[in-house]
């Protein structure tokens, strides 16, 4: 019997502004452990929730890395293998930066883990890994195992369970990572398989499901059978979409009957300038009024996201956005800091121009600024985020919002907004002090 240790590497004091005292059940490591032979005994522990015993008798430590979060896997990866502990790092920043990370590990992990996790676990039976390792072909996602759901124990939300049903984006976000981890085409899952898995987490009716998809709606036909497939099982659904769903009358009454409560759906930037392009075409602001009016009526909620930062941003960005966001009565705004994650065409392109200054990952968190934006000072963008952040979070603008909004799913959004209200606050506390101490080195 060999014993793996998974690990989520997280500081427990440092927020998050998405972080929430009950955390969703993580889907990654929960997959990854289902992929080790059944003479493999596997552990998972979320830093968030748990505590690191790093005197355990393990063979081998799995490690998952995010950019902010990847100073602290490295301190635990090391401490691992001070004892002589085999560890192997993944992860998306891994991925970017694999020489980095095997400066840490024994072996580094690239992309997805499905296919190359056989050679893996024959190395490891042999004593002997191989430094890295990269699948050469995506991975097909029919006949994936069930997540051991069971590993993760106490501490997570009891509310929701998750769920994949694609993997990829055709979409060439220059900030974004997914095309070049999953792919520029849209994978799907048999619906057998995830009726299989749904048979499996569903208990009883009227449970939440959170869809982990990039977009829930990329492939019209797969999308349909999903819709159809969860209204037959009764349950409540988050998910992400793009507003392109408003388009479509047939999806979006087919999402409101499968029972669609919340859509996040990514706004970005409300400046047409920002997001032009030959893969991209730009709503204006009288049109996503419009579409978001149209998913209301359906009953719908929208968790929108936007980005500051834009080469084409000015100062004024944060108050229209606030402004348009209230107009719209959009339940659950969220608000990053476009940041140039490694790996990225946004980090190649501010690499290459010198304007990124500070390169202290644990910074890279989308709410620090780490680069000189072209409309305005590091100053002014930070400072613009926590207000437009600080603004919105307040109690008197939630409830604004919801109270004079369409009033779907009231007590949900209620509840994730002053849920989420507690971290955003402590993030704000957290870059007060330093908003001003930003600026190229």
């Amino acid at each position: 019997m060999k014993r793996v240790l998974l690990v989520y590497p997280r500081q427990r004091e440092v927020y998050m502004s998405s972080d929430t005292p009950y955390p969703f059940p993580m889907l990654g490591l929960t997959l990854l452990a289902s992929l080790f032979p059944p003479h493999y005994e596997v552990r998972i522990v979320n830093e968030f929730i748990q505590e690191i015993d790093f005197d355990e008798e393990v063979d081998l430590v799995g490690i998952t890395t995010l950019t902010p979060l990847v100073k602290r896997a490295y301190e635990v990866a090391d401490r691992f293998r001070d004892r002589g502990v085999m560890v192997v790092l993944g992860g998306v920043h891994a991925t970017f930066v694999p020489e980095e990370a095997k400066r840490h590990a024994d072996a580094v992990v690239l992309g997805e883990a499905e296919e190359i996790m056989p050679q893996l676990i024959a190395d490891l039976e042999n004593g002997e890994l191989r430094p890295f390792y990269r699948g050469q072909r995506l991975h097909g996602l029919q006949g994936l195992p069930i997540p051991k759901r069971d590993l993760l124990g106490k501490g997570y939300s009891p509310i929701f369970k998750v769920i994949e049903t694609t993997r990829g984006c055709p979409n060439r976000c220059e900030f974004c990572a997914v095309p070049v981890i999953a792919g520029r085409r849209y994978r799907t899952r048999p619906l057998s398989d995830i009726e299989r898995e749904l048979r499996d987490i569903v208990k009883r009716e009227g449970e939440y499901i959170f869809i982990v998809d990039d977009n829930v709606i990329a492939q019209r036909s797969h999308a349909k059978g999903l819709f159809e497939l969860l209204k037959r099982f009764k349950v409540r659904w988050m998910g992400f979409a793009t507003i392109e769903i408003a388009k479509d009358e047939e999806l979006l009454k087919g999402a409101q009957q499968s029972g669609c409560i919340s859509l996040f759906i990514g706004f970005e930037s409300l400046n047409k300038e920002n997001l032009e392009g030959p893969k991209r075409k730009f709503r204006g602001a009288k049109d996503l009024q419009e579409y978001i009016e149209r998913i209301h009526d359906h009953g719908i909620g929208i968790q929108g996201s936007f980005v500051f930062g834009f080469d084409h941003d000015d100062p004024g960005v944060f108050e229209r956005t606030v402004e348009f966001i209230h107009k719209n009565r959009i339940e659950l705004p969220n608000y990053s800091v476009l940041t140039p994650f490694p790996g990225t065409p946004l980090w190649r392109r501010l690499n290459t121009e010198g304007r990124i200054f500070d390169r202290d990952w644990s910074h890279y968190d989308m709410s620090r600024v780490v680069f000189v934006p072209k409309g305005m000072t590091p100053e002014q963008l930070q400072e613009g985020y926590l207000w437009a952040q600080k603004y919105s979070c307040a109690p008197r603008s939630i409830l604004k919002r919801l109270l004079l909004g369409p009033r779907h799913h009231l007590g949900y959004f209620l509840l994730s907004n002053f849920v989420l209200r507690k971290a955003q606050m402590q993030v704000i506390k957290r870059l007060k002090d330093v908003s001003l101490a930003v600026s190229p080195s």
